[in-house]
């Protein structure tokens, strides 16, 4: 049966892909070439040694807003250092990573390192869902820097009863990565569930995603908090579910506060068949800041200082909250071991979402 699931995975990511050339550009290959953009950035320190930090996303999406909320902090606490970011794009975080797996245990450039990235690598590795041409266990996490919820957004007007009795009948499409990506393990095992299906439609970068669901190309936007607070006051799309045990505080539309139901527990949304455990579809979001594994160890340590430092200015920290995404401080082999176990859910979403 997960053949045929990976198969059917495959055929539908290459049909969207080729479907989306039209309108648009989506989501490069896996295995394609990065392409390296650097948007405007001021220095973030001092003149001194410069640190480059490749970010595998576009300017404008969170990964890229907060990693250069990141460089601007650290450059500010650490004056010695000019932190400067550098996006290099393609494969939706492979290329980045194919790049960054490619240097030196010595390199002093760091790389943005998204829990996404190393989902798809181990299902790419375990079922040959994709084409994987680097090895995660030559990249270390030093620190946690994005950690986020995940959230369903739709239409003004539909309900998630609407979207579930959708996802039974006809399938659901959705716009957030390619297909496999996080939200997609995340939304695509919850509707398993449910006894449904989804179909991922492939858009490059969280804008074009949004709008996929406003000009009515998608059923649902699954995306960061961030990525939707102006467009949710401004009620041009409804937040319905938040992939959380607890329910989502911090969005604001046309009438006021708007409280999003969780998957579990006493906030899971009353739509949800109560009998399910849908824990499975809680999956660590967001990244770390990474460095090669075998760097030497007083650089992991400074690393790992500055990381602490950054966390501690309410600059950063205050900042993260007002965009919605949460304060999760792990570092050094405790982040490496949080990954790990990340990982090995991800696979079971997947192993669900192929039954």
């Amino acid at each position: 049966m997960k053949k045929r699931v990976i198969a059917w995975i495959m055929a539908v990511g290459m049909a969207v892909s080729l479907a989306g050339c039209g309108g648009g550009q989506g989501q490069a290959p896996a295995g394609a070439e990065a392409q390296t953009t650097a948007g405007p950035q001021a220095p973030s320190g001092g003149g001194g040694n410069t640190i480059k930090i490749i970010c595998p996303y576009g300017v404008g999406g969170t990964a890229d807003a907060v990693a250069r909320k990141y460089a601007l902090v650290a450059g500010k606490v650490r004056p010695e250092y000019n932190f400067i970011v550098e996006n290099m794009t393609g494969g939706d975080g492979f290329a980045a990573a194919n790049y960054y797996t490619d240097q030196p245990a010595s390199t002093r450039e760091l790389l943005v390192y998204g829990y996404g990235v190393a989902y798809r690598h181990d299902l790419g590795r375990k079922y040959e869902t994709e084409v994987v041409d680097f090895d995660r266990n030559d990249i270390y996490p030093i620190a946690t820097n994005d950690d986020r919820t995940w959230i369903m957004y739709t239409s003004p007007g539909t309900t998630l009863a609407e979207l579930l009795e959708k996802s039974r009948t006809s399938g659901l499409k959705m716009s957030g990565g390619n297909p496999l990506s996080d939200p997609h393990l995340a939304l695509g095992s919850l509707i398993a569930q449910e006894g449904g299906k989804v179909m991922v439609v492939p858009y490059d970068g969280g804008a074009a995603q949004k709008k996929g669901l406003t000009d009515g190309e998608v059923d649902v936007f699954v995306g960061t908090t961030q990525a939707a607070l102006e467009d949710v006051e401004a009620g041009t799309m409804v937040p319905v579910l938040a992939f959380s045990e607890t329910e989502f505080h911090g969005f604001k539309g046309p009438d006021g506060d708007i409280a999003v139901p969780g998957i579990a527990g006493e906030a899971m949304a009353p739509d949800l068949n109560p009998a399910n455990d849908y824990t499975g579809s809680i999956l660590a979001a967001g990244g770390f800041i990474a460095t090669r594994r075998g760097a030497d160890q007083e650089w992991i340590d400074e690393m790992v200082q500055i990381s602490k430092e950054v966390w501690a200015d309410e600059e950063f920290s205050g900042w993260i909250t007002e965009i919605g995404l949460n304060r999760l401080e792990l570092y050094g082999d405790e982040a490496d071991a949080h990954l790990e176990e990340a990982c090995a859910k991800a696979v079971a979403a997947f192993e669900n979402l192929s039954k």
